[in-house]
């Protein structure tokens, strides 16, 4: 008997795109305009969204209370600040967590002069008795291959980031038999549980307690994210 694991792809191609001279943003989920039934949030999962910031330009967004948000630098660098005075410069192998347990003002700047920056910004809804307050930075080894290295640990959602080389194999065991996971492919393509996931498509699986993958592509580049369906 073939048992049906409840699975979505999130193809990159359908993602909501905004547009404008400063910067484009494309949405995984549901965000600010772009509304569609299929497109709501993974569990406590609410925003993926991937950025693209021009040169010398900076943009603001308002976060919500009781939310907390991962900044995520994919290439280049980028200046943040919020309105609670915290400060800082963000590489490619830094993230950012931010918990915010009031509303905040956040700004994002690209130093640069003559090349885009770009970032994922994910953000988790939280209920009050599982939230704390803080602000931290995390730095990661993107340099070791073929293995999921550790990147967020936020209440009871878990993040990893994976380099992968061609034709080789990886897995993940979910910590709480309670959660799904969320897949996000950063470059390349890969084969997750025999499907087809290319750069910037999504995959959130629930009722499963362990996720396979090949890379089909080298340098392929994978986020896995252990979710709370349940907050």
């Amino acid at each position: 008997m073939i048992v049906q694991i409840p699975a979505q792809i999130y193809k990159s191609d359908a993602r909501g795109v905004f547009n404008s001279a400063k910067h484009n943003r494309f949405a995984t989920f549901n965000f600010e305009h772009y509304q569609d039934i299929s497109r709501k949030g993974f569990g406590s999962l609410k925003i993926l969204n991937e950025v693209i910031l021009a040169p010398q330009q900076r943009i603001t967004r308002f976060i919500s209370s009781n939310t907390n948000v991962i900044i995520l630098p994919l290439f280049g660098g980028i200046e943040y600040k919020d309105n609670f005075g915290n400060e800082e410069f963000l590489r490619v192998d830094q993230i950012r967590v931010i918990a915010a347990d009031d509303d905040l003002e956040v700004e994002l700047f690209n130093p640069y002069d003559g090349e885009n920056v770009s970032y994922l910004e994910i953000d988790f809804q939280m209920s009050p008795q599982y939230f704390k307050n803080y602000f931290q930075q995390y730095k990661f080894d993107i340099t070791a291959h073929n293995k999921l290295n550790a990147l967020f640990e936020i209440e009871k959602a878990l993040g990893f980031i994976g380099i992968y080389d061609g034709r080789k194999e990886g897995f993940y065991t979910l910590k709480n038999a309670e959660n799904g996971v969320f897949v996000f492919i950063i470059n390349g393509a890969f084969e997750i549980e025999n499907r087809l996931l290319e750069a910037k498509d999504g995959l959130g699986i629930k009722k499963i307690s362990t996720i396979e993958w090949e890379a089909l592509s080298e340098n392929a580049i994978l986020l896995v994210i252990e979710v709370p369906l349940k907050f």
